[in-house]
């Protein structure tokens, strides 16, 4: 949607634009001070003289500025002029279709708010740098602005440096159109090629080593080649801010909070190459490169390239490739010589690759490849192909140099459609690169294309000698259906890489994909393998590999490896298999999914498992650590709460060698559950670990912890408590007397009696007590309903008597509480209901 809304707002901008007449329209004004105004001759090839000279820096100032096909605008400066500021003050676009030249190394400053367009036949002749830009004014460090917008605001021009360009708040658009690139791939290494870049004299293009910059609202390229050898090339789309210049005149953004759109289509091209090669800088909100458009760098010498720096804030879109040259848009750096390639750094919101585009960073010499890093705050997502290309982020080895390394962060990560994100070593003794991701949210390895699956890994050509790189993927979630893979493989003599994931909820690998164009099934899997290359015509006999695989292993809460799906490490020539290794919580293993450590020739690899809760084996799904040539079995060792299958279908625990002495395997658990050891396979769920002979079968220790009756029950004490020790029978006065509530319910009378609450005994009749002068409600009314109190009587202090009082009865209040009295003379409680609730004395 946001590219065919642009394409459809950029092609009716443009054509306004180019409707505007453009016959020689090169204006002077009247803002620059008397005698020192430029000064236009000529017609239609003009030639420009005068204007204000202030130490190095000259000023020109136009009412419009315009240059038609084929003719020129020349500037006669003075060849020690260092910088020349020229500003378009009507309201009219220029349209640049013809020459612009001037005289030494000036850099050429070209203002116009209302907007540049440059067509297919513009050009620059000029030593210095150019900056074409619709910013206002132009500001200078003793705080002088050359403004379009304003020009009268000032007569004192400046000899400072510039050092900022001021936006507006709607910009105009600039534009490049041209015819599209011409480059090749015909330089060849093998099974790689480089690019070649053709005829570089169209377009707008600067001196060796100078700037290039083009800063405006929005910036549409259709078609238009900018080139800047060995140089610098800004693309910038700003709006109401300054614009810092730095050194080298490369812009910078501190200040803006709001960015236009930059977009190149039919094969644009930006190309900063050279000896050595030089750096590209874009900053947009959304950035689009679609039709086979490309930013490149190819470093062609013995120093270290520049870099390609992409800040998108919102989008950042690589799409299609070229339909003429069938050539990968995107990014790209590459290094053909000794010097490194440059780097690639991608920051935006959003990252879309797809239909063949892509991201690239290859050494074709022996300088090391670049590094490309993206950072996107919500996503990156790739997909589909185009032809025999896929879209890929992609760093490569071809030679001698090694390869650069890739890292992503983002929150989720999706490749889809046999999309590949990697680092790989093709032919040479180059090693690859390391590939590191991190997700805060999920990474997604979804379904394959015409001929590949959807894959994040490193690899080794059959041509290479190099080592692969390491693959690390950190995320809460890890999906691999249907194809999508995370492997270390090498076909070639080097050593594979290996791969960690770390996902702390979940890892599920899930189904097999068969590739439409050969037939081939490809599981889903995690994966570190040495494998042999099939025979071709140009290598009839492929070499056999002899390094030792990489490891896996993986950290999570669950993994699932399901529907045909592995998680494996294996070595089909003559070296040893790595160790695969599992830290999780629990394991599930279901409908053909394996976790396996094979070999053709070498040593068995090997497993190890620690799972906190259970490893779940179901419908044929095995872990094995095997040898089919002349080495031994691997060895499996399991630590986990439980091991659950179903004995009739035959999920295994193998370390078997067919022809040498078998693994040895080690379980620590609390059980083992419908799997048991056999001396040999059969249909049901085993445990193994056979040689070529019963005598060179390996070792199966089960240690599970059980109960062990033999140890004896501890005896428990026939009286639990004694009752009368706890219970006062009486109420002796001054014997250290205690009251005891034992509460409710108590053992039953029987073992198998529930236990029940005691009945409560409650008086409910309802008794008359007659107030007595003498007993007070403010002498007896107490919190509780119970309220023991001595019978009180002034005595002098000598007499004082602190002996406590037996209470022998109670009495009720009007207001109904009981209170214990010692004297019940006056009581008008009936004597028969006094006896029942009076104290025993002993």
């Amino acid at each position: 949607m946001y590219r065919k809304a642009w394409i459809l707002t950029s092609s009716i901008v443009s054509a306004l634009l180019w409707m505007q007449p453009i016959a020689a329209q090169v204006a002077p004004d009247a803002t620059l001070p008397v005698g020192e105004r430029s000064q236009v001759s000529g017609s239609p090839n003009v030639q420009i003289d005068g204007g204000t000279r202030r130490g190095g820096n000259l000023f020109h100032s136009f009412s419009q500025f315009s240059v038609p096909t084929g003719e020129f605008a020349y500037f006669n400066n003075a060849t020690d002029v260092q910088n020349i500021f020229s500003r378009v003050t009507g309201g009219s676009v220029s349209n640049i279709d013809g020459l612009i030249r001037a005289n030494g190394r000036a850099n050429l400053f070209f203002l116009n708010p209302n907007g540049v367009l440059f067509g297919p036949n513009a050009r620059l002749n000029i030593r210095g740098s150019f900056i074409a830009t619709t910013a206002n004014s132009i500001n200078f460090a003793d705080n002088f602005q050359y403004s379009a917008t304003n020009p009268q605001t000032s007569p004192l021009l400046t000899v400072s440096v510039p050092i900022g360009l001021q936006m507006g708040a709607n910009p105009g658009l600039i534009g490049v159109r041209g015819n599209g690139y011409n480059l090749s791939s015909s330089i060849s290494t093998s099974t790689a090629t480089a690019l070649v870049r053709g005829n570089v004299s169209t377009g707008l293009q600067v001196s060796t080593g100078q700037t290039l910059a083009l800063l405006g609202g929005d910036i549409d390229i259709q078609g238009g080649v900018l080139t800047a050898e060995q140089g610098r090339i800004e693309l910038g789309s700003a709006r109401d801010g300054i614009v810092n210049l730095r050194t080298g005149l490369a812009l910078s953004y501190p200040g803006i909070q709001q960015f236009g759109d930059i977009h190149l289509s039919q094969q644009a091209l930006v190309d900063a190459s050279g000896a050595p090669g030089g750096s590209i800088a874009v900053q947009g909100n959304q950035v689009s490169l679609t039709d086979g458009s490309l930013l490149l760098i190819q470093n062609q010498g013995e120093q270290a390239a520049g870099s390609v720096q992409v800040n998108a804030t919102d989008t950042l879109e690589l799409n299609g490739i070229s339909s003429i040259s069938q050539l990968r848009g995107g990014l790209n750096t590459e290094t053909i010589g000794s010097g490194r390639g440059g780097d690639i750094a991608v920051s935006t919101r959003q990252l879309l690759v797809q239909d063949g585009a892509g991201i690239s960073a290859p050494s074709y010499g022996a300088g090391r490849g670049g590094d490309v890093t993206v950072a996107a705050t919500d996503s990156i997502q790739l997909t589909g192909s185009s032809g025999t290309l896929i879209s890929r982020i992609f760093a490569f080895a071809n030679s001698s140099g090694n390869g650069g390394n890739l890292t992503l962060s983002t929150q989720r990560l999706s490749l889809l459609n046999g999309s590949f994100i990697g680092a790989t070593a093709g032919a040479g003794s180059g090693n690859a690169g390391n590939v590191t991701i991190n997700a805060t949210q999920s990474v997604e390895l979804i379904g394959f294309g015409s001929f590949t699956i959807s894959n994040v890994g490193s690899a080794t050509s059959s041509t290479s000698t190099g080592n692969g790189g390491n693959v690390t993927i950190n995320t809460p979630k890890l999906v691999g259906r249907d194809g999508g893979s995370v492997t270390a493989r090498s076909v070639g003599t080097g050593r594979a890489g290996s791969v960690t994931i770390n996902a702390t909820e979940s890892a599920q690998f899930s189904g097999v994909a068969q590739i439409p164009l050969t037939g081939i099934r490809f599981p889903s899997q995690a994966s570190a393998s040495a494998q042999l290359s099939p025979p071709t015509a140009a290598f009839p006999n492929p070499p056999i590999p002899n390094q030792p695989s990489g490891d896996v292993t993986i950290n999570t809460r669950r993994l699932s490896v399901t529907d045909g799906a592995k998680v494996d490490v294996s070595h089909e020539g003559t070296s040893n298999a790595g160790t695969l290794r599992i830290n999780a919580n629990s394991i599930l293993l279901d409908r053909g999914g394996t976790l396996t450590a094979a070999t053709a020739f070498g040593e068995g690899g090997n497993i190890d498992l620690n799972v906190r809760d259970f490893v779940l084996l179901r419908n044929g799904s095995p872990i094995t650590a095997s040898a089919r040539g002349t080495g031994n079995g691997g060895n499996i060792r399991i630590n986990t709460g439980s091991i659950i299958a179903v004995p009739t279908e035959d999920s295994d625990i193998r370390a078997n060698s067919v022809n040498r002495r078998g693994g040895n395997i080690t379980i620590n658990t609390s059980g083992i559950f419908g799997i048991q050891t056999r001396s040999q396979d059969t249909s049901l769920s085993d445990i193994t670990a056979t040689g070529a002979t019963s005598a060179q079968s390996g070792t199966v220790q089960l240690n599970i912890d059980r109960l062990d009756p033999a140890s004896g029950l501890a005896e428990l004490p026939t009286t639990i408590v004694d009752s009368s020790r706890l219970i006062a029978q009486s109420c002796p006065i001054n014997q250290n007397s205690s009251f005891v509530i034992s509460g409710r319910g108590g053992l039953p009378p029987t073992p198998d009696q529930e236990l029940d609450d005691d009945a409560d005994w409650q008086d409910r009749r309802r008794l008359s007590v007659a107030q007595q002068p003498e007993v007070k409600d403010t002498e007896t009314r107490r919190r509780s309903h119970v309220t023991a109190q001595a019978h009180y009587k002034p005595q002098d202090d000598a007499t004082h008597n602190t002996s406590v009082i037996e209470a022998i009865g109670w009495q009720r209040t009007l207001a109904g509480e009981v209170i214990l009295v010692a004297n019940t003379s006056n009581s008008v409680i009936p004597d028969a209901l006094n006896s029942l609730n009076s104290c025993q004395r002993k």
